[in-house]
């Protein structure tokens, strides 16, 4: 023990298994107050992972946390880094972690010995482990974890006495269990150990007493009938005859993948009282029958009273469900109920089978149901048993059940299910393919299999020629059957279980939008309907399964299911019907992306003047710079994919017109490779249409992108390229200046990022005077301020503040939002530079509230302003301001962000200068 405990000396011991305790270098410390306490524990019993600032928060204040909750938890942990050594919490991404070398958890140590004895089945470690226990886990606070230690040490209890009944310990065993049995009166297992023990060392009067006292207290409190390990003492001691066990739960798949954590969390809740209940939920092949199985085999043994299972038939092609008479039947004579004696009717058996259930514990798998009503008949009688139920709807009115959803598998896992049954080596040999098949099959486990299947019965075939068969979208739902299972057969069940036409329809209709997911009111273009009838249509699409509610108001639809929906819609929908649906889905975008251009920079309505008026959908108002940034942060994703469908489909224009909207919008958060995508995209359409117009307005817009991203020669390519289509435009006799400036201006500022500063003052000064001439004051001040910015790298600070005042008047005067927050940041770099610091931070602190007043907070502006505010007074709140939006931003990473607020960044400014 020295040797430990020399090990050890240097080691925070926290111990749990009682009222909490601390000790640090050996000496018992004091961890502050209840929440400080309660941030501990959680740390504690996190096994060595991190934990969010936002789960904290929940475990301390619940739903109603105060506005400074994340700080209180800072001063929290900063409270316990005192007591326990800064070396024992370390911070990682989103929150804290308790390091396992520095802190010893006496529960750690339990569990470590209680595996030790059931590994060796030796009596001594579950003695040591039980020492731990000094009382009730975390006596006077309260954690979910606690119920599971005390169910580990009356778990460890029984498996300890087991081990020494064999070895003819019973005096120990009687002395161990009788005050834990005192403390935890109601606990069945424990009452029938010690009653044994009492009755095999010849104190049967006294066993007896005990299992009468169980009964009584059950019956008392609970209204239960005792259970059947108390059951079978009883019937051991006092000499009666045992009912039948049924075990009727199918055999285990034994090609079962994955799923690790939603088997541990549905075990976690049929083994746990007082509510042994969990009904799961999914779409058609997503394995939910093969789940509950596994799950239901995991936990058979706290169901020693039976299990019982049947399939409800509630989606199954070409069978009707199951009548619950029938099932009850089946369940009754698996229990020992003679054929003669089972009842008729529904609710008279429904009442035998719950009379029959008191008290036991039983399992109950109903699988495949219908709905929460085919069930309500079969559930057993007491809380005592287990029901798992599994279900392509969600059944929230069935109150016993918690609902767990499942999705389709993780890429990794589905890989591994079809390298389960092909081999790994073949699918080593032809990774790419296979994991092609993988993409392909929707990562949907029915797909999966039966791909696996087609596979293994021709193991001399290529994968490749699976995945090019697949790859061929027309095809697919067809390639994926096998003997009597096929996927569009499953669809085809959730498909006919709607019960309304409308909602039938919009299914179809979303087979035909390739966007990752929609919006109500995406969906109500795309069907022509009122939002809130849209809204009713989807909700119930989800329910059957056919589509995915990811997030409040917003759907999805799994890629086989979208397959299906749009076979069915090209066999159900005239062409027409078709085309009208995708065209007010497209508009509604479109629509969309106008307002969110005229609502961050209402000058900018030049850009737009040749998206036509008259669309097909309104799209939705969006009044504010921060409406249209939440906008973009729900849908950039789907504009792009829009875009996508438009360029390829009968109406490319869609896609220049999206990029033109969008163009500053983007800009405004450093959206850049999105930015960048849409740019490509406009030109793909420009080139297909042949519009010189749409062309000029993308390479400039493309040229903006890769100059923000870094790459300035490829920049001043783009630049040169608009050029060309511009004068292009205006030979064909339509007036160009716009664009001509426009291009000058992104060239002069790739050519200063290149270092070629006269060239650059040549460009912009070119565009400027086209600007005046034009009369667009805005964009004359843009070039103004690019012309400063521009002197500035040349030294001449004196020059490039006076270009950069004149940009600040000409912008007011326009109310060019934008450019004048712009150039009065400019401005106090400028003189920042020229070694006048108090100026700078007038005008720094001049853009920010500026900044704010416009609603740029959190933009790409605030960030820069920032920053030049905290160079110019060496003030770091302000650079870890600018950092925290840069990180926001994704231009940051977390570490870095970290680094530089703990002040341990080597060179904090030029970290956020690169990105800036």
């Amino acid at each position: 023990m020295p040797v430990v405990d020399d090990l050890m000396a240097g080691v925070v011991r926290c111990s749990i298994l009682g009222p909490l305790q601390v000790e640090a270098e050996g000496r018992p410390v004091d961890p502050g107050p209840v929440r400080a306490r309660a941030v501990l524990v959680a740390l504690s019993l996190a096994d060595g992972h991190g934990v969010t600032a936002d789960r904290l928060i929940a475990e301390l204040w619940g739903d109603a946390p105060p506005p400074s909750a994340r700080g209180q938890i800072q001063v929290l942990v900063s409270q316990l880094r005192k007591v326990l050594g800064n070396a024992a919490i370390e911070t990682v991404a989103g929150g804290y972690r308790l390091d396992p070398r520095a802190v010893h958890l006496d529960a750690d140590e339990a569990e470590r010995l209680i595996a030790q004895g059931r590994q060796g089945h030796e009596s001594a470690p579950y003695r040591r482990a039980l020492a731990l226990w000094r009382g009730p886990v975390l006596d006077g606070l309260d954690h979910p974890q606690a119920h599971r230690l005390e169910e580990l040490r009356l778990t460890a209890a029984e498996e300890w006495a087991e081990l020494e009944r064999d070895r003819g310990g019973l005096e120990q065993v009687v002395a161990v269990l009788t005050p834990m049995l005192a403390a935890q009166p109601h606990h069945e297992r424990l009452r029938a150990r010690l009653a044994t023990a009492l009755d095999r060392l010849g104190r049967r009067a006294e066993a007896l007493r005990l299992l009468r006292e169980g009964r009584a207290l059950l019956d008392d409190l609970f209204g239960l009938e005792p259970g059947a390990e108390l059951r079978q003492a009883e019937r051991r001691i006092g000499g009666e005859a045992s009912p039948p066990v049924p075990a009727q739960l199918p055999q285990a798949i034994a090609t079962f993948t994955g799923r690790q954590a939603e088997v541990e969390r549905l075990a976690g809740l049929l083994a746990a009282a007082p509510r042994r209940s969990a009904a799961v939920f999914g779409p058609a092949g997503v394995g939910k029958s093969a789940l509950a199985i596994q799950v239901a085999h995991r936990v058979a043994r706290h169901f020693p009273d039976g299990q019982l299972y049947v399939n409800l038939r509630g989606a199954t092609p070409h069978a009707e469900p199951a009548p619950a008479v029938q099932v009850l039947g089946r369940f009754l004579r698996a229990l020992g109920v003679p054929a003669s004696e089972i009842p008729q009717e529904v609710d008279e058996a429904t009442a035998a089978f719950r009379s029959l259930t008191r008290g036991r514990r039983v399992l109950v798998v109903l699988d495949n149901a219908a709905d929460a009503a085919q069930v309500r008949a079969l559930l057993p009688g007491s809380a005592s048993c287990g029901v798992l139920v599994t279900s392509r709807r969600r059944l929230g009115s069935l109150d016993t059940a918690s609902n767990r959803a499942l999705a389709a598998l993780p890429q990794d896992e589905a890989y591994a299910l079809v390298a389960r049954l092909v081999g790994d080596d073949r699918m080593a040999r032809e990774p790419e393919p296979a994991a092609d098949v993988v993409r392909l099959c929707g990562r949907l486990p029915l797909a999966l299999a039966i791909v696996a299947a087609r596979l293994s019965t021709r193991p001399d075939r290529p994968i490749r020629f699976m995945a090019e068969r697949l790859a061929v979208e027309q095809r697919r739902l067809t390639e994926l059957s096998v003997d009597d299972q096929a996927v569009r057969a499953s669809f085809m069940v959730s498909y006919q279980d709607l019960g309304e036409p409308a909602a039938a329809r919009l299914f179809r209709l979303l087979g035909l939008l390739d966007v990752p997911d929609v919006s109500v009111p995406v969906a109500a273009a795309l069907a022509g309907l009122p939002e809130a009838r849209a809204a009713t249509l989807l909700d119930q699409l989800a329910d059957n399964q056919l589509a995915e509610c990811p997030a409040p108001g917003r759907f999805r639809v799994h890629d086989l299911l979208r397959l299906f929906a749009r076979e069915l819609a090209e066999s159900e929908d005239g062409e027409r019907d078709r085309a009208a649906a995708v065209r007010r889905a497209l508009h509604h975008y479109l629509a969309t992306a106008r307002h969110a251009a005229m609502a961050v920079e209402p000058l900018l309505a030049w850009r737009l003047d040749f998206v036509p008026d008259d669309l097909a959908y309104p799209g939705t108002p969006l009044r504010s710079p921060a409406a249209v940034q939440s906008w973009l942060d729900a849908e950039i994703e789907n504009v792009i994919a829009a875009a996508r469908q438009a360029l390829e489909g009968d109406d490319p224009a869609i896609a220049a017109y999206l990029a033109a909207c969008l163009n500053t919008p983007l800009e405004y958060r450093a959206r850049w490779r999105e930015h960048l995508t849409l740019g490509h995209l406009m030109l793909r359409a420009a080139d297909r249409i042949g519009d010189a117009r749409m062309a000029g307005i993308g390479h400039n817009d493309l040229g903006w992108a890769l100059h923000a991203l870094g790459r300035a020669t490829d920049a001043l390519g783009s630049f040169d390229r608009a050029l060309a289509a511009w004068e292009r435009f205006a030979s064909a006799g339509s007036g160009a200046e716009t664009g001509l400036a426009l291009a000058l201006n992104g060239r002069g500022a790739a050519l200063r990022s290149l270092g070629r500063h006269e060239e650059s003052l040549l460009a912009l000064e070119a565009a400027r005077m086209l600007w005046q001439r034009l009369g667009h004051a805005r964009h004359e001040a843009a070039c103004l301020t690019g012309i400063g910015l521009t002197l500035q790298r040349l030294g001449r600070h004196g020059p490039a503040i006076v270009a950069h005042e004149k940009a600040m008047v000409l912008a007011g005067e326009s109310d060019a939002k934008v450019t004048e927050v712009m150039a009065l940041g400019n401005l106090g770099e400028a003189h920042r530079l020229a070694g006048q610091a108090e100026e700078a931070a007038v005008r720094f602190r001049e853009a920010l509230e500026l900044d704010l007043r416009r609603g740029l907070e959190g933009t790409y502006w605030e960030a820069e302003h920032s920053w030049g505010l905290g160079l110019a007074t060496g003030d770091r709140t302000h650079l870890n301001r600018a950092a925290a939006v840069l990180h926001d931003l994704g231009l940051l990473t977390y570490e870095e962000l970290r680094a530089i607020e703990r002040d341990e960044h080597p060179a904090t400014p030029d970290v956020i200068a690169q990105q800036l």
